[in-house]
């Protein structure tokens, strides 16, 4: 059979079409593998210099080959350095690490996140506690993923990990910033895990649930809400036929996650009332209240407010700063104070927005909220008048007598660490001291003479506020204060953190030769954590897991974005005393 000539024509322009898409594509293959080639060279010869640099930059080159030999390569760089850092050894230099993970974050296929995502797994972040922040940043990306079965795979593997807190905590932070309400069902899961040691001892568990919970929760507005209160309703029953009294801290995150996704103020013991609630919005999609409505029940005492905003839990650190400037005069009394509430953390609650929301359950929510405000202003102003307002002349005095009135109002069997900070970091009591009528008299006492000297170290005060635990104060220990176990266990609940001014000083500062960037003609510390910018996202990131609360208080002219943003990062409160000096 013969061809016409238009068929052999076109068939002829056919093959010519493979032949280019062959040829188009052998160089693009050829391509990424001598990329792959040229970097793994690099990085083999920068590897034998030591060169964090030029590692640095053949770690950017894999990343960008695309090829899956390099991506297989960087997954094996990465678990030597896990290796290196198990065996306490140093592990790659400088930020190799940082880079190796960036790069990572470049394949998005499914066969890589599927690789990747056994290949975080497998880190045993239980006897490598700092993999867990290897862990979290590798699931970051993944949780973000919406269309990727394997990246959900591997988040809901490390969520459903028996025994290991720290996996568990990664996997929920990284869904909290980048998940949705896909993962309600797994993380649920957790609150229904048979593990003791979850409410008892790594309490990190269910406070990162929660906080988990109040930001994936509410991007559905029936059920994944009512999926949430049915599972915190069981686990509430749980307690109460165990005889079980929860933690504060896991009380308050519990009590916020409900709060911002229900819009009810009720303690999260209220297993009754949460029952009736989600059987409510199951049945009718909304919940209307009657005289059948289970009563809630009330929240534990609130602890007396510190320089007018509530701490949350029993274990408080003090963070003061006693810089010179801290001598200047105050200029601000009781009356402006009173016109100036403590500003909130973030709430996720939505609930003024929600349509279905019954028009009298709205006006009960609302005056309750208002009834709540008044009552909790009233508290920290009324703790302020006990204070000698007459004889305060100063900005230092003004803290003294506020942190003494303080500690002398805690309860009895409360933890209180007293942390200063000028150009030195220093903790005045030894580690944390039980609060019992010695004492508050002793160290209420040793408030009042605190005296301010040199500069503002913002960043070491903190820093060392965080790594305070059971074994007490140790300059620069440890070295990870976010997944440190004693610390995890027996670090603060909240640190109520007061200062005056800028940062000026860090803790690896060498001499005060560096012109201020902020402008003026002063100089400041050759450090690298002197800048809010600087500040805030180190510390967020050493309370990643912790969720310790970080109360700010600022006085006279001082750096209020930087507290805005330490407040907000960990759910505190802003105090803004600030006033021109």
């Amino acid at each position: 059979m013969h061809m016409t000539s238009a068929r052999v024509g076109a068939r002829l322009l056919f093959v010519a079409l493979l032949a280019f898409a062959a040829a188009a594509f052998a160089p693009a293959a050829g391509s990424a593998q001598d990329a792959f080639k040229d970097a793994k060279k690099d990085f083999e010869s920068a590897k034998k210099e030591n060169s964090a640099t030029k590692m640095g930059r053949a770690v950017d080159a894999l990343g960008a080959a695309g090829s899956s030999e390099a991506r297989d390569y960087l997954i094996g760089l990465l678990e030597e350095d896990q290796k290196a850092r198990k065996n306490k050894k140093p592990g790659w230099p400088g930020d190799v690490r940082k880079k190796l993970i960036a790069a990572l974050g470049n394949y998005t296929d499914d066969d890589s996140v599927a690789k990747l995502g056994a290949a975080i797994l497998k880190y045993d972040s239980l006897k490598e506690p700092a993999a867990a922040l290897d862990q979290y940043d590798l699931f970051a990306p993944l949780a973000g993923m919406e269309n990727s079965e394997a990246a959900t795979k591997a988040l809901i593997a490390a969520l459903s990990d028996a025994k290991n807190p720290y996996i568990k905590v990664a996997a929920l932070e990284a869904i909290r910033r980048n998940g949705n309400h896909r993962f309600v069902d797994a993380v649920c899961a957790i609150l229904r895990e048979d593990n003791k040691e979850w409410w008892s001892k790594w309490k990190i568990v269910p406070i990162n649930v929660f906080a988990c919970l109040e930001a994936i929760a509410t991007t559905d507005t029936n059920d994944a809400a009512v999926k949430t209160v049915e599972a915190v309703s069981d686990l509430s029953l749980k307690w109460s036929n165990d005889k079980f009294d929860p933690d504060e801290r896991v009380r308050y995150f519990g009590g916020r996650m409900l709060r911002a996704i229900t819009g009810e103020n009720a303690d999260i013991t209220s297993w009754q009332f949460w029952k009736w609630w989600a059987a409510q919005k199951r049945s009718v999609g909304k919940v209307v209240k009657g005289d059948k409505t289970p009563e809630k029940r009330s929240k534990t005492a609130p602890v007396p407010p510190i320089f007018n905003a509530p701490p949350v839990g029993t274990r408080f650190v003090f963070c003061i700063d006693v810089s010179l400037s801290m001598k200047m005069p105050l200029k601000i009394d009781l009356e402006e104070i009173e016109k100036r509430p403590p500003q909130k953390g973030p709430t996720t609650n939505d609930k003024k927005g929600d349509k279905d929301e019954d028009p009298e359950v709205k006006r009960q929510r609302e005056e309750e909220e208002k009834r709540i405000a008044e009552e909790e202003k009233k508290r920290g102003i009324d703790a302020l008048r006990k204070l000698p307002w007459k004889s305060i002349t100063t900005k230092m005095e003004l803290a003294r007598e506020e942190l003494a009135r303080a500690i002398e109002s805690l309860p009895d069997k409360f933890q209180f660490a007293i942390v200063t900070y000028s150009t030195e970091v220093d903790c005045k009591t030894p580690g944390f001291v039980t609060a019992d009528a010695g004492s508050r008299a002793k160290w209420a006492k040793a408030a009042r003479e605190l005296e301010p000297e040199a500069l503002t170290n913002i960043h070491g005060g903190l820093m060392a506020s965080l790594r305070l635990n059971k074994a007490g104060f140790k300059r620069g220990l440890p070295e990870q204060p976010s997944v440190d176990e004693d610390c995890v266990l027996n670090g603060a609940d909240t640190i109520i953190f007061l200062t005056d001014g800028w940062g000026s000083w860090s803790d690896d500062s060498n001499s005060q030769t560096v012109k201020d960037p902020r402008g003026g003609e002063g100089m400041v510390g050759d450090g690298t954590h002197i800048l809010g910018p600087d500040i805030w996202p180190s510390i967020a990131r050493h309370n990643l897991f912790r969720k310790v609360i970080i109360n700010c208080v600022g006085i006279g002219y001082h750096d209020a974005e930087c507290l805005r943003h330490l407040a907000r990062d960990s759910g505190g409160a802003y105090v803004d005393w600030g006033f021109k000096e």
